[in-house]
């Protein structure tokens, strides 16, 4: 993710009626005529015109970076989106470097095309958490009893890999949730022991409530700077416990292991697999997930992935389902989010065109595979 791309990051300097959604186009089959001839012909060919998994909304973005000189005005990213009480929340991130200072803002929406931001300041500031040293990036929300529970991870270090942490910030205050945020007083998942497969940093976690409690899926970085992504259980919320197949006793997968892992040799996502977004559904469990093919994480995509259990996953055999060149004009996307909401993919991007970033959305809504 581009939060753990550092070095390319430094490299480059690092709404209005509702808009119905987006149909899918149909494929339509286009039959080759059979040229009339005495003589044999070859067997008409059948040709159609591929659909793309996500439809990208418009080439405009859906939320726009600040103007200049405020807290936002260079890059935005989703953060963290939920569904609630007949409209959608989006806790985003503004910054206006990396690293730097992040702070996070609120805005909504009845539809998810048309968004309003719910004042000109963060309701969020990185200073807030005592043990955020850089920066804090909201990532993923839940609304349970009359409070709101947002979970973010740090920046900790200029270097990468950086020390980064997860934590989780509450308020339990009437109406909009513009102010009295409460920290935890500690992170609530650390990075692994020295020489685990996430030794070095966990992040961008995306936090489910289900049956048996809560399930965070995560990502999870070595002392190589490779990523993979990692899963914990909690009854609570706050105390969380880590993965671990009892089957792997050596390092890196002493303490917990990471539920998957990069693809292939020469495969789009070989090098990286991170940054997870995962769902419950009647038919299973459905992860969208950010891959490389290279060290660097130069070039990302998104993939697919499917589960019966949550633990271990199949990749879609249509991947990958995303690309930077899906936007018009970007050249890179970076963080993700995304909202399952009555059969439909609601996907929020974070677009990088002229290194400055504005969130886009983008549709599936289609069976999912």
């Amino acid at each position: 993710m581009r939060k753990t791309l550092l070095m390319i990051c430094l490299s480059i300097v690092l709404s209005a009626c509702a808009a119905p959604v987006t149909p899918v186009p149909t494929i339509i089959p286009t039959e080759i005529p059979i040229t009339p001839t005495s003589q044999a012909t070859s067997t008409p060919q059948i040709t159609a015109t591929p659909v793309p998994f996500f439809i990208v909304y418009g080439d405009e973005p859906i939320v726009s970076k600040g103007q200049p000189g405020t807290w936002d005005d260079r890059f935005t990213d989703p953060g963290a989106v939920i569904y609630h009480d007949g409209m959608f929340h989006m806790f985003r991130n503004g910054f206006r470097g990396f690293p730097a200072e992040s702070q996070v803002g609120y805005v909504t929406s009845l539809d998810g095309y048309t968004w309003t931001k719910q004042g000109d300041d963060p309701i969020i500031e990185t200073k807030d958490v005592p043990y955020a040293k850089i920066a804090m990036y909201a990532s993923s929300v839940l609304w349970e009893d009359g409070c709101w529970a947002l979970f973010f991870y740090t920046w900790d270090s200029s270097s990468y890999p950086s020390s980064s942490v997860i934590g989780r910030i509450t308020q339990c205050v009437a109406g909009p949730p513009l102010t009295e945020w409460l920290p935890d007083p500690e992170p609530i998942l650390k990075p692994g022991a020295d020489g685990e497969w996430d030794e070095k940093q966990a992040l961008a976690p995306h936090v489910l409530k289900t049956d048996n409690g809560y399930v965070m899926y995560y990502s999870g970085v070595g002392d190589s700077g490779i990523q993979m992504i990692g899963m914990a259980t909690s009854t609570d919320g706050v105390t969380w416990t880590k993965y671990n197949d009892p089957a792997t006793t050596d390092k890196p997968f002493v303490d917990s292991d990471p539920v998957f892992q990069p693809g292939e040799k020469d495969a789009w996502d070989a090098a990286w697999v991170h940054q997870p977004r995962v769902f419950q559904t009647a038919d299973g469990w459905l992860m969208i997930y950010r891959g490389t093919s290279d060290k660097n994480g130069s070039i990302m995509k998104l993939g697919l992935a499917t589960s019966q259990d949550g633990i271990h996953w199949e990749r879609y055999a249509g991947n990958p389902i995303f690309k930077p060149s899906d936007i018009k004009g970007a050249r890179q996307f970076w963080f993700t989010n995304a909202v399952l909401k009555d059969g439909v993919i609601y996907l929020f991007v974070e677009g990088d065109i002229n290194q400055t970033t504005q969130i886009y959305l983008a549709t599936h809504q289609d069976a999912i595979p």
